[in-house]
């Protein structure tokens, strides 16, 4: 397809002449000197460099080499060897690749040629006979073959970095593209695909350009000294004993520099996994006030990525130091050799002039390739054989199914057994098991081993790739077939059996049973996700023999970044009408409507825009606006209140839907009498299935098989959960007419409101929140323009050094240059006196001396220059990391997942690898070039009247250069973001998008994202070489000037120095194009910590984490709050961007002890109730408004430490989260409890017994956000945290919303036992959480009170009357509680039998509190 928004890509219409020296990218470069550069500003791409193309051929390759490798194996009868993914990267760029390996030759014979010519210039200042124009046309000769070597080496690093661009392009997509086939069995880390994809595909872009070096350096070096043995004969081989001093550290570093890079990647993985999991859980560890713990934690993490950092900087330093120090220790072997020779009598080994130049040019040809290109060669390499490994592993993980059948050739069906079930032949059903069961991970048949890679902090040994690859082949043979019925290995650990069920085409299924039972599995078996380890699973086929279409709706809604109309529609065609419809089914007209744009709001990633119920009801109108077979509800109905609730199943799952199968997994009970047939789960089994009916008559024994170590028993345990079915699954009676002229009256109340509200300005209703943000807060990351200013240099080596460090870096650097040129004068001097002076052993042991202190000064500068900027780094992430624990909710709300953790990986990477290497490397060449001019202008002065000529040209260059790189590179950075926020955004709904079928869609997108940061990359890279090649011009003419000039003035010049200012000016060459870009791309580096810096200096929260009195106490006395008594003073509550209050003027008190439940509509201001109470949002009170409204126990809280406030309260969050490491880390994270008290906790939530059969018990690995937990469990756990806090104030926010209701009771009586004395806040959106246990009820609406009373006098309310609950005297018909009825009809929503069991134990409860006012209410 045509990109329209782009120019077309130059390089398809560029002529030879403009192709060979950039041109064809100059009217970019111009634009950007006048203009910011913008996206649209860069040409598109060619066709060679598509991403799809490029995709579709690694892709193609890669499968062959797979298939290759399991046909060899069946051959052969063994294991299956590890695809080669080397080999299939060079079947695919290797021909492109190879045109660099003779364009680096031809490059190599140039360099050869220049030392050659530079002999017979300097030969000709030593025989006056020679004519001028002979000594001119060398001049000329050697300025010819210098421009064209600069022109061979442009083209010798432009296809290679072009080849590394495409290979990093496609290995992202196709492990993108493995992402969305991966099996759920694969247990894999987001953060380590993050990693994968921002950190190991690096090196192969490192390597491609020095890669070929490992070939040419040798070869170069033979002819290098086939020349140096014609020059100086046998003193050659003493400069070769240098190579073999050096070669050996060398060797030595690049072996180690592999295993370095290992354990760094390694380290780095796990902080960056560690890093993602906090930023995740943000709002856990900020309510919890568990910053300091995590920080440590991650601040551990980095110090032993730091050590190995540290190590590779140091073999780096020397490196460069070697590089810098090689000619001179070279010269000093060579000639003190040809200098003892003489000594020793060979009259021909005079040392003259021609010869010391001519073999030092020879040396510096091969320094340069064999002391930084072949080690680098060899250093890149190592890395990216670690990359290769690790790339290898992720892509032979088992696989679900490939997107769009695309991995389908992979699967070797040869040896498919059929175990004889059939798709079901009742043309009714459309799904069928029989004895199905289903485990989570699946083991190879051989050593039973789960494969495991990061996530689960063991790395396999390399021998069991080739199990690795038994599995893959396996896996894919089950899933291919699985609908057909086949099996695949013994299950670890089945967490559905032997499940028998069908599905008719109308049927509506509910799915119930407690927490932990396998509700969440059997919708994953359903979808496909699990593997299925023995009996069948047929699927029926429609017409077309096509696979059914399957909606699902997951249990955590899964929201992507972009509009509520985009997250509805998912890639199905718009239908206005049915569009319309599931809006109004999905009870989403109201908050559209509250919404400033609609539909076309665009929510930020995950959904944090939008409240929980909003997130459900999004999710659920989702799988209900595409038109499927089979819809999958994994309990749509929790997250929103009871009203809603009702209207979704009426409306929605058994209205627009009705017709279709569904399979809805609830705990709302209520609704199960309206469903066909029910499915009891327990323990992974079905206990029960069949009519509603039919259920409640059976009694059902559990056998479960227990291994405690010793030896497998069976216990068999009655199932339970039918007697909680019992209590809701009566056949409701016929609707009574009061009651339906109530629910019609309500109906009607209900429209008004509405109407009301869409009379409301937006503006005033347009932040409606239950989550924690307000509506539309999602930043564009920033794009700096300009230079990157010079007080972000002086703070980032601020952040690591003192002044006097500072100082000594410069010292040593002026030092070292200085002692090193005044070697040079000294060899020259010395090889320009007469043969009898030569004799004196004076001139080697003075030359001798200024090599040495060349050495030294050089390894002191290296190291003290990348120490200095290792601190830093060190520094500014510990700034960064600090800034961004201490500042509020608002930020990560308004910063996508994936951005925030670019800054802390790539960015931070750049910092600590790429930053000190690159700095140093600009410093140190700068010095040699400042050196250079000052040689020249000594030995010819003449040469000054072309140095501001020739000056102002490479800063004219560098300033066009400058301006427009350093946008593109901005771009490329911000480009890249979308790559790793769209990756974890799709691994969090992988389910989903898989569901949908939208992996191909996906990958479009995907491949979209890498296209656009591909072109900036792309022209980066050229801008590069046009700088490069026009800079080797310019030197080419600097050399072509100095030679041409001393030529013309032969009479005033001396060979030895005319000698030596060649010598300088060829070096200067290749070295100052280097030295430019490198400049360049130094400062582009601190664009990485320009934007780090931007983190370091987040705003902090309002009050720092501990405050103190003047007098140094702190602000709260010891054991506050006694009481836990809260007030609410006139309090308000807007979000930052927010246009209006999301909570009004509210007063209430809230007793001591006091059980307090928060019932309201979605979008009431609930959870912001929760919020201000935290202070994640500052509230306001008073006129004129000021900080404060809420107090507790007298304090005012925005008067105390953020930390001191919270870590006095307990939170149970709306959604549970876990963080990865152990069981015990996420109970107790600052490690303050014993373990008998732990214990206990887990006890008061119900969960010993399931922690005592996890292996490890408290230390029970925890994965990514507890994916091992199923979300009953989560918020078990988080009930657990809370009992062990022992707090005075305990919140709950819907926190039995994700149990069932046997679970729900377990947690009251929790709360009842464990926090008595404390002061309980719930929001709830089951009535039965609140009604009968909690004191009073708040029921908030828009953000104001609307009731504020004890749930019995709630209920007697008569609409419209407000009168103070106290005044109730002993006859509630005449004295009316305070309300308007909210409350009454929010339970006459639940249906009748329901409403009469409430207002019942209202009623007990009432009757408990005031037995005086309860006989006068029984004589009534």
């Amino acid at each position: 397809m045509a990109d329209k928004k782009h120019p077309p890509a130059k390089i398809e219409t560029a002529n030879p002449l403009s192709y060979f020296s950039f041109n064809w990218i100059q009217p970019l470069l111009i634009h950007g000197w006048s203009n910011t550069i913008v996206d649209t500003d860069l040409d598109q791409l060619s066709k060679n460099d598509h991403v799809k193309g490029i995709t579709d051929r690694l892709l193609r390759e890669w499968t062959k080499e797979v298939e290759k490798k399991q046909r060899k194996a069946k051959e052969t009868g063994t294991k299956p060897k590890r695809p080669n993914l080397y080999m299939v990267l060079f079947r695919c760029f290797g021909l492109y690749f190879s045109l660099s390996f003779f364009t680096g030759i031809v490059e190599s014979v140039c360099k050869i040629s220049e030392a050659i010519l530079m002999g017979h210039v300097i030969r000709f200042f030593d025989n006056p006979d020679t004519p001028t124009s002979t000594g001119m046309a060398y001049a000329v000769g050697l300025f010819l073959v210098t421009l064209f070597h600069g022109t061979m080496h442009h083209h010798y690093f432009f296809p290679t970095m072009r080849t590394g661009l495409w290979i990093r392009q496609s290995v992202i997509s196709l492990m993108y593209r493995k992402c969305l086939a991966l099996s759920t069995s694969s247990s894999i880390a987001t953060g380590t695909i993050v990693n994968l994809i921002s950190n190991d595909v690096q090196p192969f872009e490192n390597t491609t350009p020095f890669m070929l070096y490992a070939i040419i350096g040798p070869l170069e070096m033979i002819a290098v000294m086939y020349f140096l043995w014609k020059e100086i004969g046998v003193a050659c081989l003493s400069g070769l004993l240098v190579f073999a001093l050096l070669l050996p550290i060398q060797t030595y570093f690049s072996r180690h520099f592999a295993t370095i890079r290992s354990k760094t990647v390694n380290a780095r993985d796990e902080r960056i996994r560690t890093l993602s999991d906090v930023f995740s859980g943000i709002e856990l560890v900020k309510l919890c006030a568990w910053e300091v713990p995590f920080q440590e934690k991650i601040m551990m993490l980095r110090s032993i990525e730091v050590k190995y950092i540290f190590k590779a900087n140091s073999m780096r330093a020397v490196n460069m130091a070697i590089y810098f120090f090689f000619q001179p220790l070279t010269a000093l072997f060579v000639f003190v050799t040809y200098w003892l020779q003489y000594k020793g009598g060979d009259e021909t080994k005079l040392l003259s002039p021609d010869k010391v130049f001519v073999s030092l040019t020879l040396f510096n040809v091969m320094r340069l390739t064999m002391t930084s290109f072949f080690p680098k060669a060899l250093e890149t390499m190592a890395e990216t054989r670690v990359s290769v490994r690790r790339i290898t592993d992720f892509l032979m993980l088992p696989e679900l199914r490939g997107i769009e059948n695309e991995f389908q050739t992979v699967v070797d069906d040869t040896n498919e057994k059929d175990t004889g079930a059939q798709p079901p032949s009742d043309p009714s059903v459309l799904i069928e098991m029989r004895n199905a069961s289903f485990s989570w991970t699946v083991s190879t048949s051989e050593k039973n081993e789960v494969l495991e890679l990061s996530a689960k902090e063991k790395r396999k040994n390399q021998e069991n790739q080739g199990e690795k690859q038994e599995l893959e082949q396996e896996q894919g043979q089950a899933l291919d077939t699985s609908s057909d019925n086949l099996t695949i290995l013994s299950p670890t650990k089945a967490v559905l059996e032997n499940v028998a069920m069908t599905l008719h085409r109308d049927e509506l299924l509910a799915i119930v049973g407690p927490v932990g039972c396998g509700k969440s599995s059997f919708c994953m078996a359903l979808l496909g996700e699990l593997p299925l380890v023995s009996g069948s699973l047929a699927l029926a086929k429609d017409s077309e023999g096509k696979h059914l279409r399957i909606s699902y709706s997951a249990q955590s809604p899964w929201i992507f970044a972009g509009t509520i109309k985009s997250n509805i529609l998912f890639g199905s065609k718009f239908d206005q009408d049915r569009y319309d419809k599931v809006i109004k089914a999905c009870e989403l007209t109201r908050d559209l409507s509250l919404f400033p744009k609609g539909d076309e709001t665009i929510i930020g990633e995950k959904g944090v825009t939008l409240s929980g119920g909003q997130r459900a009801r999004v999710s659920l109108a989702r799988a209900a606006y595409r038109e499927s077979d089979v819809y999958v509800l994994d309990d749509p109905l929790s997250a929103v209140d009871p009203k809603v609730g009702r209207a979704l199943f009426q409306n929605c799952i058994n209205g627009l839907l009705k017709g279709k199968a569904r399979v809805l997994v609830t705990h709302q009970l209520q609704y199960i009498k309206d469903c066909e047939n029910v499915i009891v789960l327990e323990q992974g089994q079905v206990t029960h299935i069949g009519r509603v009916d039919d259920v409640m008559q059976q009694e059902v024994v559990v056998e479960k098989q227990v291994d405690d170590g010793k030896s497998i028993k069976s216990i068999k345990t009655r199932a339970k959960f039918v007697d909680v079915l019992r209590e809701f699954a009566k056949k409701a009676p016929a609707v009574v007419e009061g009651e339906e002229d109530a629910l019609k009256a309500a109906v009607k109340e209900a429209s008004a409101v509405e109407a009301a509200l869409k009379r409301v300005k937006s503006k005033d209703t347009a932040v409606e929140d239950d989550g924690d943000g307000p509506e539309l807060n999602l930043t564009v990351e920033e794009v700096q323009e300009g230079d990157t200013p010079w007080k972000v240099y002086y703070e980032f080596f601020r952040y690591g050094s003192t002044p006097f460090r500072l100082a000594l870096v410069v010292l040593s650097l002026c030092g070292a240059q200085a002692v090193m040129t005044a070697g040079d004068f000294f060899l020259s001097k010395w090889s320009n006196r007469s043969p009898d002076e030569q004799q004196r052993s004076y001139y080697p042991m003075v030359f001798g001396v200024y090599c040495l202190g060349t050495i030294l000064m050089t390894l002191f500068r290296s190291f003290i220059f990348f120490y200095c900027v290792s601190e830093s780094s060190k520094g500014i992430f510990q700034a960064m990391l600090d800034a961004l624990l201490k500042t509020g909710l608002d930020f990560f709300h308004a910063n996508p997942h994936g951005r925030v953790l670019n800054r802390f990986s790539k960015d931070m990477a750049n910092c600590d690898e790429l930053l000190p290497y690159t700095f140093f490397d600009t410093i140190q060449i700068l010095f040699m070039l400042f050196g250079s001019v000052i040689v020249v202008c000594i030995v010819n002065p003449w040469v000054v009247i072309a140095i501001p000529f020739l000056f102002a040209g490479f800063i004219g260059l560098r300033s066009i250069y400058i301006r427009t790189s350093r946008q593109v590179k901005r771009i490329d950075s911000q480009t890249r973001s979308p790559i790793y926020s769209q990756l974890s955004e799709t691994l969090d709904g992988l389910t989903s998008v898989r569901a949908f079928g939208a992996g191909e869609r996906f990958m479009g997108r995907f491949v979209e994202a890498q296209e656009d940061n591909g072109r900036a990359f792309f022209s980066y890279l050229i801008c590069a070489r046009w700088l490069g090649f026009r800079l080797d011009a310019l030197s080419a003419i600097f050399l072509g000037i100095t030679a041409v000039a001393c030529v013309a003035v032969r009479d005033t010049q001396q060979a030895a120095y005319v000698g030596l200012a060649l010598n300088y000016v060829t070096q200067l060459s290749g070295e100052l194009q280097w030295a430019v870009r490198q400049s360049v791309e130094a400062a582009i580096l601190m664009v990485s910590v320009e934007r780090m810096m931007e983190y370091a200096h987040v705003k902090p929260e309002e009050s720092g984490r501990h405050r103190k009195n003047p007098d140094g106490s702190s602000v709260i006395p010891n054991g506050w709050p006694t009481e836990a008594k809260v007030t609410f003073s006139d309090m308000s509550l807007t979000y930052p961007r927010g246009d209006g209050p999301v909570l009004k003027n509210i007063s209430l008190d809230f007793k001591a002890g006091e059980k307090i439940g928060i019932v309201g509509r979605t979008g009431a201001g609930k959870s912001s109730m929760i919020g201000a109470i935290f202070r994640l949002v500052e509230t306001m009170t008073g006129d004129p408004p000021h900080r404060g409204g809420i107090s507790i126990d007298g304090i005012d809280i925005s008067q105390i430490g953020m930390h001191d406030l919270r870590q006095n309260m307990a939170i149970i969050p709306q959604e549970p989260f876990l963080f990865r490491g152990t069981l015990r880390f996420n109970l107790d994270p600052t490690s303050k409890h014993q373990d008998v008290d732990v214990w206990a906790a887990l006890e008061a939530a119900e969960l010993k017994r399931m922690v005592e059969g996890l292996e490890g018990g408290l230390d029970a690995v925890v994965d990514d956000n507890g994916k091992n937990f199923s979300i009953g469990e989560r918020q078990l756990l988080s009930l657990a945290r809370a009992v062990l806090r022992r707090s005075k104030i305990i919140v709950m926010d819907e926190a039995t919303a994700n149990v069932d209701l046997q679970s729900d009771r377990m947690i009251q009586k929790a709360i009842h036992t464990q926090f008595q004395g404390a002061t309980v806040f719930t929001i709830a959106h089951r009535l039965n959480t609140v009604i009968g246990d909690y004191d009073r009820i708040l029921v908030l609406d828009q953000g104001e009170v609307m009731e504020f009373d004890e749930p019995w006098a709630l209920l007697n309310c008569p609409p419209g009357e407000f009168r103070p609950s106290e005044v109730l005297g002993t006859d509630p018909a005449i004295t009316t509680t305070s309300g308007k009825g909210w409350l009454r009809r929010m339970v006459a929503d639940t249906g009748s039998e329901n409403e009469a069991k409430l207002r019942q134990v209202a009623k007990e409860q009432w009757d408990r509190k005031h037995p005086t006012s309860s006989n006068s209410s029984s004589a009534q």
